[in-house]
C-alpha cells in the first residue's frame, strides 16, 4: 500500500529520552513526509501534551526517566481520551516475556532496539492501516452485552470486561460486519498485517481468549467451518 493511502499529516507522538534515538526515529519518519511529529522526553511531558492534543499513534520507549513505559501504556488504556490510540513500543528489552507483557498491557506492536528505520516505518503504516480497516464504528447493546466502539470498552450485564487491544479489535471487526462471515485471511491481514498461515496460531489463541472473557455470550463468536468466524449476537 502506498503512503498516499494513509491520512495526510498523521499525528505521531514520540516518547523517548535518548536524544540520539529520538533523532533516528524522527529521521526515519520525516523521510516519508506524511507525518506530523511531536516529541516528549518523559512520561510527564507526554501526558501534558495529551491533555491538549491526542495523536493518531504513539511511539513509546519503556526506559523513561520518570516512569516505566509499561505503566504509561496502562494509563493510556485506562483514560478515555487515549484508550483508542495505537501504541508501538520501541525498546531495548528483547525477551519474550517483555514482549508478551508489553502487548498484554495495551501496546499494538513491539519493536526491539536497535531497529532498522525501514522496519519502523513499515510497522507504523501497518498499525495505521489496521486502525483504518476495522470497518465502520459500531456500538452494540443487546441482552446485557454492550460494546462501545468509541470508548473501546465491553460490558457483560453491567460489568466491564478487560480486553487487550487486539482482542477488542477482533471483536469490533466481527460486530461491524453485522453477522457476515469474516475469513481467517481477512482477519490476519487487518488485525495483524499477516497472512492467514502466519497468523494462524495467534488467531486461534485470541479467539479462545475472547470467548473465555465473554462468558455466557461466548457463543456469539461463531466458527464457520474452517474458513472464518462471524458475530452471531
Amino acid at each position: 500500500m502506498e503512503t498516499s493511502q494513509l491520512p495526510k499529516l498523521t499525528k505521531i507522538l514520540i516518547v523517548e529520552d535518548e536524544p540520539a534515538q529520538m533523532q533516528l526515529t524522527r529521521q526515519a519518519l520525516e523521510s516519508h513526509g506524511t507525518f506530523n511529529l511531536t516529541t516528549a522526553q518523559n512520561a510527564q511531558e507526554a501526558f501534558q501534551q495529551l491533555q491538549t492534543s491526542v495523536p493518531d499513534l504513539i511511539l513509546m520507549d519503556l526506559g523513561l526517566p520518570d516512569c516505566d513505559g509499561l505503566d504509561v501504556c496502562r494509563r493510556l488504556r485506562d483514560e478515555e481520551r487515549t484508550r483508542w490510540v495505537p501504541v508501538i513500543i520501541l525498546t531495548g528489552r528483547s525477551t519474550v516475556v517483555d514482549k508478551i507483557t508489553g502487548l498484554e498491557v495495551g501496546a499494538d506492536d513491539y519493536l526491539t532496539k536497535p531497529f532498522d528505520p525501514g522496519e519502523l516505518v513499515a510497522r507504523v503504516r501497518a498499525v495505521l492501516r489496521r486502525k483504518q480497516s476495522l470497518g465502520p464504528v459500531t456500538d452494540y447493546d443487546h441482552n446485557g452485552f454492550k460494546i462501545s466502539a468509541d470508548r473501546r470498552q465491553v460490558w457483560l450485564k453491567g460489568v466491564a470486561v478487560a480486553m487487550t487491544p487486539k482482542e477488542f479489535d477482533l471483536l469490533l471487526m466481527m460486530v461491524s460486519k453485522h453477522g457476515a462471515v469474516i475469513t481467517r485471511e481477512e482477519i490476519g491481514q487487518v488485525i495483524w498485517g499477516k497472512s492467514a498461515e502466519e497468523s494462524a496460531r495467534t488467531l486461534d489463541t485470541h479467539i479462545w481468549r475472547l470467548r473465555s472473557k465473554l462468558g455466557e455470550f461466548a457463543d456469539c463468536v461463531e466458527t464457520v467451518g474452517k474458513n472464518g468466524y462471524r458475530f452471531n449476537g
